[in-house]
């Protein structure tokens, strides 16, 4: 089996379409406040699980009012018994993705496996209420440019062996 990173289903048709193998799994930026809605829902269709990358919304980069330390996260964290990083887990979770938490603190570590999912309806409609934007998408990269820019996205590619040109990395769902 083949994964891959920040596909849309388009560009896995596309692939799929050209020969390759099905992936088993699309790692995609996903938390409360970047559900991927969208993507999930066509992802199943394909039979693609989806992977979520960064699924603390990665506060530590992005400011205190971010991921984890949200006021809403922070709201169903004391509804729900659970911690911040607990509740935006347990929301992919009962949205069908797998995550992918990252920590260096043992504690924290601990913290992300160690727990029930518990979250009920009325909670995970509140989390439904998010704004939803990006969190990893850096303003800059070498050269000054935005790395999701419409530009980055028509010029990243390389030529298959067939001919066909393929995104050097799926960007699809910056813009699903």
């Amino acid at each position: 089996s083949i994964g891959v990173s920040n596909f849309s289903a388009q560009e896995i048709k596309d692939m799929t379409q050209g020969g390759a193998e099905m992936p088993a799994v699309n790692q995609v930026e996903a938390h409360v406040f970047w559900n991927q809605e969208k993507l999930c829902k066509e992802m199943k269709e394909l039979g693609v699980a989806v992977v979520a990358y960064s699924p603390l919304g990665n506060s530590g980069f992005h400011g205190e009012k971010s991921g984890i330390s949200s006021d809403l996260v922070g709201e169903v964290a004391k509804e729900s018994g659970l911690t911040p990083a607990q509740v935006m887990l347990n929301y992919l979770i009962n949205k069908d993705f797998i995550v992918i938490p990252k920590s260096v603190t043992p504690a924290r570590i601990d913290g992300n496996a160690d727990w029930v999912p518990k979250l009920d309806d009325k909670q995970m409609a509140k989390l439904d209420t998010a704004p939803q934007k990006r969190l990893t998408d850096f303003p800059f990269r070498p050269g000054g440019k935005f790395f999701f820019s419409e530009e980055n996205l028509k010029t990243m590619t390389k030529k298959l062996n067939d001919g066909t040109e393929m995104p050097i990395l799926g960007l699809g769902t910056w813009q699903s």
